[in-house]
């Protein structure tokens, strides 16, 4: 901003010749026997040089300010016009000390040259102002999507979902919720627990095919009928028969775990 403006306000001053520049660079530069031409651009880069000045003052103390206050956009908007007071001063200052005795008409030069001021500072502000609203807007975007994207790995985590033999969803559950699922032919038996109650619902895929889905997950295989959720186990049982797991719920049974899954089975519950 500290560049763009005064370069704005440079080529907006060459175009249009506001704030008598060009008499004032005959009277100051008179000594000076360079062409006119020369004077005005010399003069106009003079008076960008302090719009920029001041701009790259007001950015610093802007920057301190915000360090320990924040700034609103209506705090903005009075600091900028702050700004383009305390250039209309420095211009009309300028411009009364080089009229001649005359034409000091102080409250007539400040009225044009704070009207000038803002003409030529008004696009410029006007675009600066949009670009750091679009900034914002753009770093909110950013900020909001990557919430998204946590919220939506975070639901994918809670939840486990099982889809059928042609790949669509059939059914979605909490992770904390689901306890077995049962092999039945080419269906699953999905065992969940609802409240107090416990709910099963058929699924038409494989047991093989489900445990390839939720391989990266707590719920393994256990037996060639069964999966189960190894956070909801609360006993881990051998008898004679073979070794047991039991979820402390009424209506689930005891699940068997076969030789083949035995190590991984027990493994996992005593690293967990």
């Amino acid at each position: 901003m500290v560049l763009f403006v005064p370069l704005f306000a440079l080529l907006f001053i060459l175009i249009y010749k506001p704030l008598n520049f060009d008499q004032i660079g005959e009277e100051l530069l008179a000594w000076l026997n360079w062409p006119a031409d020369v004077k005005r651009y010399l003069i106009a880069f003079c008076i960008a040089l302090i719009g920029m000045v001041v701009a790259a003052i007001s950015r610093l103390v802007m920057a301190a300010y915000t360090k320990k206050h924040a700034i609103s956009y209506l705090r903005y908007m009075i600091w900028i016009a702050c700004e383009i007071l305390i250039l209309t001063l420095i211009y009309t200052i300028f411009s009364v000390a080089m009229a001649d005795a005359h034409s000091r008409d102080i409250t007539g030069v400040f009225g044009n040259t704070l009207l000038t001021t803002i003409l030529i500072l008004l696009i410029p502000y006007a675009i600066t102002y949009i670009c750091f609203v679009w900034q914002e807007r753009v770093k909110e975007l950013k900020t909001i999507r990557k919430r998204l994207e946590e919220d939506e790995n975070a639901l994918q985590k809670a939840y486990i979902q099982l889809f059928d033999e042609k790949g669509k969803m059939q059914l979605s559950v909490r992770r904390e919720s689901l306890l077995v699922i049962e092999s039945a032919d080419n269906y699953v038996c999905v065992w969940y627990q609802n409240g107090e109650s416990i709910k099963k619902v058929m699924v038409r895929t494989t047991l093989k095919q489900v445990s390839e889905q939720l391989a990266a997950s707590n719920i393994l295989r256990c037996h060639r009928s069964y999966m189960i959720n190894l956070n909801r186990v609360k006993v881990l049982r051998r008898e004679k028969e073979g070794i047991f797991v039991e979820f402390g719920i009424e209506g689930v049974p005891d699940i068997p775990i076969s030789k083949t899954y035995s190590e991984s089975v027990t493994r996992w519950l005593m690293t967990e």
